[in-house]
């Protein structure tokens, strides 16, 4: 560069600089910025060509301080100065020595140093115009090398200032810790690397971030190409987004930061921790709901364990990590991977070890909401064996509520109050016509009811003479507008003589939501018997988990609540139910037009 070697060997006072923080400082000529030739203030410094050890040494250090102060004005350190970045550094300068900064003059300066016109200064560009600044200046190096570093700490001060995303100790340490979430060293976080990496810092950061920095939700967020990996950007961006957020000081950010270094430093120095590849399967077709007694018989069992493999397809591989304490955990990774929401529930199966009477694998539903409860641990520990079955079942996939609410059902004086103000008609919706294959149409929103009208949603308790039970949720928004579920239990009807027997029949049971008062409520009931499916496989001697899904969703209908007209005539418990077209007296599904529910 003509410019490397443009240090006066002159030792004269420096003229005030605006640089640092004081006035009038000299701009280079336009002769420089015009001509290919060095000017009389570059020149003077080519002494330095044949110059002592001694003296390239101090040259050295005054390279060094002006790498230091191009980075500390390299905003989002790309390796150029923008426009933007060069005036907001100098201009912050300039306020905190108490100066009048004049943005046009500055992007004058920036202009007239832009030698290649390209719209920003790489280093060399840099470099020339603060040596050709100090040699017009008649500094000596000794003066250079210390205005300098006084610059460098003024600007990363400002910086400081400016909020974590411009902060020069952050974005180190955020670089740092992308290269320590990235165990396989690719250049990318993976869906596994980042679960495992949100695992080992989450303690950490609770106090001080919102946990959500590296959750689930925070990868697909910052998955802004859509590729399933987040490259450096990507983890800075997000990393500044939710730190702009938080509402804390830089250095506390700073601090709790270098706290997770030294975690992630920790867990790297015990060794990368996980099983071997895993195959994730999911249900190959879109799915139907089936009871347990009608769910198996195409199943393949231990003597054709791959009768019915053609329903699920092979959706990946990935590695779990081993520090992973929760099926939710597992769960999390899974999505990442699938690419689902994380607003989605999943039921994970895998096959265990053989039975000890000599049948398949065991069907094992993955469980556990809190670290030491469940299965996750045995899971981790048995997909390391080397006779281990080493997939994944994903099934049962639904959306996870986001505004409704889980509410338990009224018992006792609740229960009763609740029922005395049943003064209407019920409509009810019955689980075999909105559920059973491929289901019917819910009713047209909003469904309209009275004040003192029941909503009911009928369910069943058990299958196969009580063989396997039934587990029933209700979420929903405005309790004040339709009660709590009140559940009422429906004896089922007696086979008719003529018949053959088929032994009892499982028992029902009626979820009532009586409406209270005007207004609108959006509920949902969700029912199903995945807890049951290792009983199921283990009864029938099941290869696999059954294709079909083992948990159903009613809902979410929309309930609007009207008052009662004066003069009304009402019918108190007068029954009709929705058939998946209208609603009659007689419940069960209207006949099939070829519609699936949608």
């Amino acid at each position: 560069s003509r410019c490397r070697e443009a240090v006066s060997l002159g030792g004269g006072r420096p003229r005030p600089s605006a640089a640092g923080g004081r006035a009038d400082r000299v701009s280079p000529s336009s002769e420089w910025c015009r001509s290919a030739r060095c000017p009389p203030a570059e020149r003077a410094a080519a002494a330095l060509v044949g110059a002592p050890s001694g003296a390239m040494a101090k040259r050295d250090e005054v390279e060094t301080a002006l790498e230091a102060l191009f980075a500390a004005y390299d905003l989002d350190e790309s390796g150029e100065l923008s426009r933007d970045e060069f005036v907001k550094i100098e201009m912050r300068l300039a306020f905190e020595s108490g100066e009048v900064y004049k943005v046009d003059s500055g992007a004058a300066r920036m202009t007239l140093t832009d030698k290649d016109l390209n719209g920003s200064l790489d280093y060399e560009e840099f470099r020339c115009r603060f040596l050709t600044n100090y040699t017009e200046m008649g500094m000596s190096r000794e003066e250079i090398i210390e205005h300098v570093h006084k610059q460098v700490k003024l600007a990363l001060l400002e910086r400081a200032r400016m909020g974590p995303r411009f902060h020069a100790g952050i974005r180190q340490v955020l670089r740092q810790i992308f290269f320590l979430f990235d165990t396989s060293g690719d250049g990318n976080l993976s869906p596994e690397e980042w679960i495992s990496a949100q695992k080992a810092v989450a303690i950490e950061v609770s106090d001080d971030f919102d946990e959500g920095w590296i959750d689930e939700a925070a990868f697909a967020a910052a998955d802004t190409d859509g590729n399933g990996v987040l490259d450096l950007t990507e983890f800075m961006e997000a990393s500044f987004s939710m730190f702009e957020g938080v509402k804390k000081r830089t250095d506390t950010i700073l601090v709790t930061l270098q706290r997770v270094v030294k975690v992630l430093e920790a867990q790297q120095g015990q060794g990368r921790k996980e099983t071997p590849l895993v195959q994730v399967y999911v249900q190959a077709e879109p799915p139907e709901f089936q009871p347990p007694h009608l769910s198996w018989q195409d199943e393949g069992t231990e003597d054709n364990p791959d009768k019915n493999m053609g329903k699920w397809k092979k959706a990946g591989e990935v590695c779990l990590p081993l520090n992973l304490a929760t099926a939710d955990d597992v769960a999390s990774l899974i999505r990442l991977m699938l690419k689902m929401s994380s607003e989605t529930w999943i039921s994970i199966f895998f096959c265990g070890p053989p039975r000890p009477d000599g049948g398949p694998r065991a069907v094992t539903l993955l469980r556990g909401e809190r670290a030491g409860e469940g299965n996750t641990l045995a899971l981790l520990q048995y997909l390391g064996k080397p006779n281990a079955d080493t997939r994944l079942f994903i099934k049962n996939v639904r959306k996870r509520p986001s505004k409704l609410t889980r509410q338990q059902r009224a018992f006792l004086e609740e229960r009763d109050a609740t029922l005395a103000k049943k003064t209407g008609q019920c409509w009810g919706l019955d689980w075999e016509t909105q559920l059973v294959g491929d289901g019917f149409q819910l009713p047209p929103r909003p469904m309209i009811v009275k004040v003192g009208d029941t909503v009911v949603f009928e369910v069943p308790q058990s299958d196969e003479n009580g063989e396997y039970k039934y587990s029933t949720n209700v979420f929903m928004d405005r309790t004040d507008v339709l009660s709590k579920p009140v559940d009422e239990n429906i004896e089922p009807k007696k086979a008719k003589k003529s018949k053959k027997p088929a032994g009892e029949a499982d028992p029902l049971i009626q979820l009532s939501f009586v409406a209270l008062k005007e207004g609108t409520c959006v509920l949902f009931v969700d029912m199903g018997w995945e807890d049951q499916e290792e009983k199921l496989a283990a009864t029938k001697k099941l290869a696999v988990p059954v294709a079909e899904n083992s948990t159903a969703r009613i809902g979410p209908i929309e309930v609007m609540v009207e008052k009662v007209q004066p003069g009304t005539k009402v019918e108190k418990g007068t029954f009709v139910w929705w058939n998946g077209e209208k609603w009659t007296n007689k419940k069960g599904p209207a006949k099939r037009k070829g519609k699936k529910k949608t």
